[in-house]
């Protein structure tokens, strides 16, 4: 009896000791694979927090193209703007241009045909002087040269007014080309001198730049001032600064672009 309990206990004891090398090899598979699941979830995490911080920064991109983008189709609407305006300012101008032209052709015309008339009253009175040197033999030969020397007077005063008016025409055609042509005319501030209040400017005679011309200072689509010029050179004009147009907390610099004042753009500008 006493022997088959050692048996039992023998076999009890492989038994335990066999179950316990089997759970000591699961043990350690265990703790491995717990130490793999670890560090693939270390990996994963570090790949999640790779992708999220592309994510955050593909955002960012896509923001700043995205304004970009806004910005880009302000500056074109606003182009698109003032070439409207330009083109409208262009049509107008070319318009009163041809009007003035068609005034200044009938004028030419007015004085072509009073000039004849002052041709045939010339000879007209050239022949009454012939008879005036014979005794006038009727009170109506003397009111007929009364009368042809009152229309000459008239017709005289009448080429005069002609005249001026041809010279308003044509000074008002010579302005409205030499501003048609000063729209499409910009330059830059040269040179600034803060001291004496004036600018050097890149735009001369040559330009059509002439003395007490007024011209809208800008620094991009900003505007800074205005300028009038008071010296011209043929490549170059000194221009003093109008204090009162200056915006607050901004001062001309040289570099700044410069732009022929006119209703048109002046307006646009504010």
């Amino acid at each position: 009896m006493g022997k088959i309990l050692i048996i039992v206990s023998i076999v009890l004891a492989a038994a335990s000791a066999g179950v316990g090398f089997v759970n000591r090899s699961h043990l350690l598979k265990t703790k491995d694979d717990l130490a793999a699941s670890q560090q693939e979830t270390v990996t994963v995490k570090n790949n999640l927090e790779g992708e999220i911080k592309k994510y955050v920064e593909a955002g960012k991109t896509i923001s700043e193209l995205t304004a970009q983008k806004q910005s880009l189709d302000s500056d074109l609407a606003k182009q698109k703007s003032d070439l409207s305006a330009k083109t409208t300012q262009l049509t107008e101008t070319q318009s009163k241009l041809t009007k003035a032209e068609g005034e200044l052709a009938t004028a030419n015309t007015d004085i072509l045909t009073k000039g004849e008339k002052i041709t045939q009253l010339e000879s007209q009175l050239a022949a009454a002087a012939t008879a005036v040197q014979t005794p006038v033999s009727t009170e109506e030969d003397k009111a007929r040269i009364t009368e042809l020397e009152t229309l000459n007077i008239k017709l005289d005063e009448d080429n005069k007014n002609l005249e001026g008016k041809l010279a308003s025409l044509q000074k008002a055609a010579r302005e409205k080309e030499t501003k048609q042509g000063l729209t499409r005319v910009t330059g830059r501030v040269l040179a600034v001198n803060q001291a004496w209040n004036f600018v050097v400017l890149s735009l001369g005679n040559k330009s059509g730049i002439d003395s007490n011309m007024e011209f809208l200072v800008k620094r991009g689509s900003t505007l800074i001032g205005k300028v009038r010029t008071t010296t011209v050179e043929p490549s170059t004009s000194i221009a003093d600064i109008i204090p009162a147009s200056l915006a607050r907390g901004l001062s001309i610099q040289p570099g700044d672009d410069i732009i022929y004042q006119t209703a048109q753009n002046e307006s646009a500008a504010f």
